[in-house]
């Protein structure tokens, strides 16, 4: 190849020598030349340059639809609750990841036996320890009614405080395991105000020695999806706690309606509240707040937040006087039952 310059004219030359030694030249105008291979690239990319969009649409639509049932999947891994160790459903996802979801349901199942190894061991300690204390408790009263001096009466106030505030650790380590291992769903509604009456039946005592005013405001009842056992674990602890902390002659006060679809309980008492920065903490197991003078093993609100959980409710805090940020609130919002 040669270029070669004819009457001010650029020429591509191509020039062969033949078997005869015949030399044969061709020449193409370099304009020429050049216009047609742009023709032809235009010719070969436009087919590509309108397909291309309709190709990014097809294939995006595509990926989509393929990773629909994993976006599916981790909604639903996303909404469970903590003790929700059930197997994933395989057959949803694509076949390429089915392995990748065999594995999560295979580490899901190992945590599951684990929970219920963990949740076991504290039950079964819990029962071996009932007994021993049980005893304990029964040689502190019979020991109480010997004949002994005023002082030795005085020492043994603190033990009998002691083995009772024993039992009720106990008492509630064995409530915090049956609802961490029980999951089955609630087969009937349970009605709030029947709750409410049979736990101010058996905390009346305690709230009349403090000289407290408790009770139940309206006559609205609400029907909720739960566990009657559960609802009644939630609500005595939850009172148990506003009896504890409501300082003398004060005021707790039950209420339940409607709101947002849901049955709203609420427990309000005139003590001195949760602050602010507190009420994620007080969830923890063996957690005492800012007034951890008053009895309790720090394991009342840990149920709670469980049957919360298990229940698939909601729990909050508030002051019962935010203005002086003093009193505490407490609102669950429950399943309730429909067509009441």
């Amino acid at each position: 190849f040669s270029t070669l310059d004819v009457g001010g004219e650029p020429f591509r030359i191509l020039v062969r020598t033949t078997s005869r030694g015949e030399r044969i030249a061709v020449a193409q105008e370099t304009g020429t030349r050049d216009r047609d291979a742009r023709e032809s690239a235009q010719r070969s990319l436009l087919p590509f340059l309108i397909l291309f969009p309709v190709l990014l649409i097809v294939v995006g639509d595509l990926v989509r639809k393929l990773f629909r049932p994993i976006a599916l999947l981790s909604g639903e891994i996303d909404q469970r609750a903590d003790q929700a160790l059930h197997p994933l459903d395989e057959s949803r996802v694509p076949t390429e990841i089915r392995p990748f979801v065999v594995a999560i349901n295979r580490l899901l199942d190992r945590v599951r036996q684990s929970v219920d190894l963990q949740n076991r061991f504290v039950a079964d300690a819990a029962h071996e320890l009932r007994s021993p204390l049980t005893a304990l408790s029964l040689q502190a009263e019979r020991l109480a009614l010997a004949q002994m001096s005023a002082n030795a009466h005085e020492r043994l106030q603190p033990l009998r405080r002691g083995i009772e505030r024993g039992r009720q650790l106990i008492d509630q380590m064995l409530a915090l395991a049956r609802v961490q291992s029980d999951s089955s769903p609630p087969q009937q509604p349970v009605s709030v105000h029947h709750i409410y009456r049979r736990v101010l039946e058996d905390l009346l005592v305690h709230a009349e020695a403090r000289q407290i005013d408790i009770g139940v405001e309206g006559h609205h009842d609400v029907s909720v999806l739960m566990h009657e056992l559960d609802l009644y674990t939630l609500v005595r602890n939850l009172v148990d706690n506003a009896i504890r902390y409501t300082p003398y002659g004060g005021r707790i006060d039950l209420l339940v309606g409607i709101e947002r679809d849901k049955a709203c309980l609420l427990i309000k008492d005139t003590g001195p509240g949760i602050a602010t920065e507190e009420r994620q903490r007080v969830f923890d197991p063996f957690h005492r707040g800012l007034h951890s003078e008053q009895p309790g093993s720090g394991l009342g609100l840990s149920i709670v937040k469980a049957i919360v959980e298990r229940a698939d409710a909601t729990i909050s805090f508030a002051f019962t006087d935010e203005t002086a940020e003093t009193g505490l609130c407490v609102a669950v919002w429950l399943p309730r039952q429909r067509h009441q």
